[in-house]
């Protein structure tokens, strides 16, 4: 049974659109195939054990961890693309032995090296310079060789900082046995906190989305939207919007969530007339719009909550309001879109009613309700995972039972197992590697020599500051992941922001958003590239395209440093004040970005409406008065203009 899932869901994976790497995945013979199936499957199960079993120690659990990741990213990862394809090479057997013996030496002897701190043996050293090459190597055969470089380069600086020009950057250097004893042999750099963070939250929410994926979750979460919103102008955009956020906020991914949602709903747009381009930015804009939509949001919420010393609950109620303004802003955007080009609904033909989607999919919303009371009452988001998993398992073995498929539930479980070890690859390959650079840069104080160099170049000016910084996740996230992005800038940028006036929590607010930018801001931008493969579209136009629809993307970090009340600790008329004012904002910066409104309007009047929209965003009565009324003018006289206006084709533009 493994070995069948497996070696599906590699040819699965196989598809002309490149998501995650897949593209350079080995598509196994069955013997391997069942050997990893099987290891995959064991992962998944121990990462349920974990959350039970609270006894495990520290080291056992992230040393288990990096050394089940590393092994099965040499199994699944060719090192070259010219290694065997079908099964592992003698060269990535060595190196899985080589991570036996590093990760279970630090495992084993963890007490000893704790006790020995500061002094590390010649032992210590040579397994230190083992684990570094060897999760490096990983993440560079999972992801791209720039992470792993950052982070070597970072390992030779702390040794090398002696010789470093310049007051700024140069330091005393450190010694091999105390970088050994940082990286390796402690609870710092490989098996730091961002190890931790990975395996008691990431990986379990990974796993949660895969079982979600495999009895068929997606389905209902495509087909909700699609019956809601399908009647209406512009429907097929719409669903996709609502489809990709539910989605999204459960994968983690916003290139798989493209990969995912976008099979159905980028041919259901193009199909209703929108261009491939379009279609392509539509789905990459709201898919990435999840990555930020509670309950998941990605790794870097979970580090976030982790690097602020906060529950996880406290992320989820700051950014929930956000979020939902960015669909709005996003599902605005669509709409005038529609209306403008003379977008038609989707057929009534290819849309089910809301209440037979409701009758056969019900259950699965059952789960995010058992996740979110769990996390409202208390509990970790570990055990909230946990709980919604095994309740989902239960209600399904149960409900398949009594509809005499009992062998199906067990096909789709191992199914789940191995798809979320799987998975679990790529985001896990990136832990080692940020940890190493984390405990470098706090090692060698850099943090601190970067925020004086950001507060330099910025002229101590906190917008300009945020620009700056918004240019670094985009840079960054064109060769790694958007967790490895923020968290990387959440070391270096957050502290600065802080000196320039930023509250913390908006600080990493603001970071975490802008590292999703690089999701849809050309030249790189994976999840406009995914949306382009399917919709058989030009790779770059759907990426400008995408950050035309992802605009709030850009524009609610510098919200959440000069407007405190976007995440307020309470509730009072100044917060709803302000949450009604960013809501009928969107409507006036929807016209300004679309170039529609009753009907084509002109760039004075998209500048206008712009205006109107920066009024409504201001917490001040004044302001939200003045764009108000100016909205509502503005409209009046569209409506009335005396030039009718002919709606055109959306072929017609380009």
């Amino acid at each position: 049974m493994a070995r069948s899932i497996a070696t599906k869901n590699q040819h699965q994976s196989d598809s002309p659109v490149p998501v995650d790497g897949s593209s350079m995945k080995r598509e196994f013979v069955p013997f391997w195939g069942a050997v990893f199936g099987t290891l995959a499957a064991f992962y998944s199960l121990a990462l349920l054990y974990s959350v039970v079993d609270t006894s495990l120690s520290s080291s056992v659990f992230r040393g288990g961890f990096i050394l089940a990741i590393t092994s099965m990213i040499f199994m699944r990862y060719p090192a070259r693309s010219n290694s065997p394809r079908s099964r592992p090479s003698s060269v990535d057997l060595f190196l899985i032995v080589l991570a036996f013996l590093t990760f279970g030496n630090f495992i084993i002897d963890y007490d000893n090296m704790v006790w020995r701190t500061g002094a590390a043996t010649t032992r210590d050293i040579v397994f230190a310079a083992l684990a570094i090459g060897l999760v490096l190597e990983a993440s560079r055969r999972a992801m791209s060789p720039i992470l792993p470089l950052i982070a070597l380069v970072l390992v030779l600086y702390g040794y090398l900082g002696a010789w470093v020009p310049g007051d700024l950057f140069g330091h005393q250097g450190f010694q091999v046995r105390q970088i050994a004893g940082e990286v390796y042999a402690s609870m710092n750099g490989i098996f730091g906190f961002v190890t931790h963070v990975f395996i008691a939250y990431v990986m379990l929410f990974v796993l949660m989305g895969a079982v979600f994926q495999a009895f068929g979750a997606g389905n209902f979460f495509i087909g909700l939207p699609v019956a809601l919103m399908g009647g209406s102008r512009g429907g097929a955009a719409k669903a996709s919007v609502v489809s990709s956020g539910l989605f999204g906020s459960i994968s983690g991914s916003a290139t798989a969530n493209v990969a995912a949602t976008g099979t159905f709903t980028i041919p259901l747009m193009k199909r209703t007339g929108y261009r491939p381009q379009v279609a392509a930015g539509i789905e990459a804009g709201a898919s990435t719009g999840g990555m930020f939509l509670p309950p998941v949001m990605g790794a870097g919420a979970f580090l976030m909550a982790e690097m602020l010393q906060v529950p996880y609950v406290e992320i989820i109620k700051v950014a929930l309001v956000p979020a939902l303004l960015y669909f709005v802003a996003v599902l605005m955007m669509v709409h005038f879109e529609a209306v403008g080009t003379g977008i038609k609904p989707i057929p009534a033909e290819e849309r089910r009613q809301v209440r037979d989607v409701l009758r056969e999919g019900w259950f699965y919303l059952f789960p995010l309700v058992v996740l979110f009371g769990a996390l409202f009452t208390g509990r970790t988001a570990s055990y909230a995972a946990f709980l919604a998993i095994i309740s989902f398992l239960l209600f399904m073995f149960v409900k398949m039972l009594f509809e005499r498929r009992p062998r199906e539930f067990f096909r789709l479980l191992i199914k789940a197992l191995i798809e979320g070890g799987e998975k679990s690859l790529m985001v896990g390959s990136a832990a080692a590697p940020v940890g190493i650079i984390v405990s470098m840069v706090l090692l060698t104080g850099l943090g601190f020599k970067f925020a004086a160099i950001l507060i330099n170049l910025s002229h101590s000016e906190l917008w300009l500051a945020l620009i700056l910084v918004m240019i670094g996740t985009i840079i960054l996230g064109m060769g790694m992941t958007v967790t490895a992005d923020y968290l990387i800038l959440a070391v270096l940028a957050v502290p600065a922001l802080g000196e320039l006036g930023a509250p913390l929590l908006a600080a990493h607010m603001a970071v975490f958003w802008f590292s999703q930018s690089s999701n849809v801001t050309p030249p790189v931008c994976m999840a406009a590239f995914a949306g382009a493969g399917i919709a058989q579209a030009n790779p770059y136009s759907s990426g400008f395209h995408a950050m035309r629809f992802s605009a709030y993307l850009y524009i609610m970090p510098f919200m959440f440093v000069y407007t405190p009340v976007l995440m307020p600790e309470g509730f009072n008329m100044d917060v709803l004040h302000t949450w009604i004012g960013l809501l009928i904002a969107t409507v006036p910066f929807a016209a300004a970005a679309t170039g529609y409104l009753f009907g084509r309007i002109s760039v004075v009047e998209r500048i206008l409406m712009l205006l109107c929209a920066i009024g409504l965003s201001i917490p001040d009565w004044r302001f939200s008065a003045l764009g108000l009324a100016g909205l509502l003018l503005l409209a009046f006289l569209f409506s009335n203009r005396q030039k009718k206006y002919t709606p055109v084709s959306s072929e017609g533009r380009t």
